[in-house]
């Protein structure tokens, strides 16, 4: 992952926050680089007992690691605006809880996926789904505000990064941006990843870095090169962490 929001790149490493990644940490300071801890996506959300499970982990690593520090939220279901109140309410309340750990562990940015889905574009909701998220995001961006935290929006399937960019300037809040997860647009979007970042511009300020052969989300490692990346191919690199994202 990539830290875009300075006016250097900064490296920030996905983890899960396991045992075993612990001995990992050292070298990830030595770097300068930072940290995105994940797993409250597909783990975390089973029960509350999964959920308290995670943070007591990511609590451990967080007592060994002094360095900069990112989450990545819940993501199924995650639909802010949705048309049903029950669900809204729900997401609302898993929101809480993941407000709860960013201050638990001093986290200064938080990754969300947009929670546009399919069905927006099949039944031509586009636009209820703008008006919807931007009311959401005026209301509920204040407190991340407030607490030091930044809260960036991740593009999942959408074609190009237009209605993002809208919702971003829609709320006009500095603590609100984007992060382009490079995988996901390759496999969904015919646009080239330099023209996704011209068009979010300043509003960028996270990239995921990883790699796929266009049928599918299943994440490769980085050295497999299966595609350019802002107009070179990768070039071979050393054997991901165990547990990434």
């Amino acid at each position: 992952m990539v830290d875009s929001g300075g006016s250097a790149m900064n490296l920030i490493i996905c983890l899960t926050g396991e045992a075993e990644q612990l001995a990992f940490l050292p070298e990830i300071a030595s770097l300068g680089a930072g940290i995105e801890l994940g797993s409250y996506g597909l783990a975390g959300i089973r029960s509350e007992q999964q959920w308290e499970a995670r943070v007591r982990l990511h609590q451990e690593l967080r007592a060994r690691f002094a360095g900069p520090l990112a989450i990545h939220g819940p993501f199924l279901g995650m639909e802010f605006a949705h048309l049903d109140h029950l669900i809204r309410a729900a997401v609302q309340r898993r929101l809480d809880m993941l407000f709860d750990v960013a201050l638990q562990l001093g986290a200064g940015r938080i990754i969300l996926h947009s929670g546009y889905t399919v069905e927006m574009e099949l039944f031509d909701l586009d636009e209820q789904w703008l008006t919807g998220n931007i009311s959401f995001w005026q209301r509920e961006i204040q407190r991340w505000a407030d607490a030091g935290i930044q809260i960036v929006l991740e593009n999942d399937i959408e074609k190009s990064p237009d209605l993002l960019i809208r919702l971003v300037d829609g709320v006009g809040a500095p603590s609100l941006g984007l992060c382009m997860d490079i995988g996901h647009q390759h496999v969904f979007s015919s646009l080239d990843a330099p023209e996704w970042v011209r068009r979010m511009g300043r509003r960028l300020l996270h990239v995921h870095l990883h790699d796929n052969d266009r049928t599918g989300e299943a994440a490769e490692e980085r050295r497999a090169g299966r595609w350019p990346v802002l107009g070179r191919p990768y070039p071979p690199s050393s054997p991901a962490l165990p547990g990434r994202a």
